[in-house]
């Protein structure tokens, strides 16, 4: 299951033992990254980004992925920050709830 900002405050469902991708678009030059709040039951797997252009310094793609080892409800949850500055820098939010069955 690929979940991507279309997806953000609702609910997907996927089976136990599937793959479950986060794509959230990213500019880290800027010092503003996405990181992970709340994984529930989920299992972290990989954290990457993807550059989309040539240029020095372009936006890409953060992908998150995560194992659903067990049946349940877990709430992914994602800030946009620059974490040196703390909470005040979080300038984006994102949510999405995994059923697994």
């Amino acid at each position: 299951m690929i979940v991507d900002e279309g997806d953000r405050d609702h609910t997907v469902t996927v089976k136990v033992g599937s793959p479950v991708t986060v794509r959230l678009g990213e500019n880290p030059t800027t010092g503003y990254r996405w990181a992970l709040v709340d994984q529930g039951d989920l299992e972290v797997v990989g954290d990457t980004f993807e550059q989309t252009g040539d240029a020095i310094g372009a936006a890409g793609v953060r992908t998150f992925t995560f194992h659903a080892p067990q049946q349940g409800r877990s709430r992914l949850r994602f800030k946009n920050w620059r974490e040196w500055e703390g909470e005040r820098s979080v300038i984006q939010q994102f949510e999405v709830t995994v059923e697994v069955q």
